[in-house]
């Protein structure tokens, strides 16, 4: 695996599974189109449950994590232009595997 994934889980909607980033030391953050159903499914600060996949050198282990949603920017720059950032804060790994 070359990079982060996160697994979404949410009640009657398809698994969602998006490349992550390491953003900081408990948090990560996914990269999301503007328009987007993901970004209906949730609220800035709920807390949600997350399945984290990563490569053995990354700072965050592998597992299962319970992670609350920080905040949602606006990206101006960059190669994803006019896409959002979710930010996670992973507040604790409930499962490694």
């Amino acid at each position: 695996m070359s990079g982060q994934m996160v697994e979404f889980h949410f009640p009657g909607v398809p698994v969602y599974q998006l490349k992550a980033k390491d953003i900081s030391e408990t948090g990560i953050g996914v990269i999301v189109r503007p328009d987007s159903k993901f970004l209906t499914l949730f609220q800035v600060g709920q807390e949600i449950y997350v399945k984290l996949l990563t490569p053995q050198e990354s700072r965050h282990d592998q597992g299962f994590y319970k992670a609350r949603i920080s905040h949602i920017t606006d990206l101006a720059d960059g190669k994803f232009k006019e896409h959002k950032l979710v930010a996670l804060e992973l507040i604790s790994r409930i499962y490694r595997f």
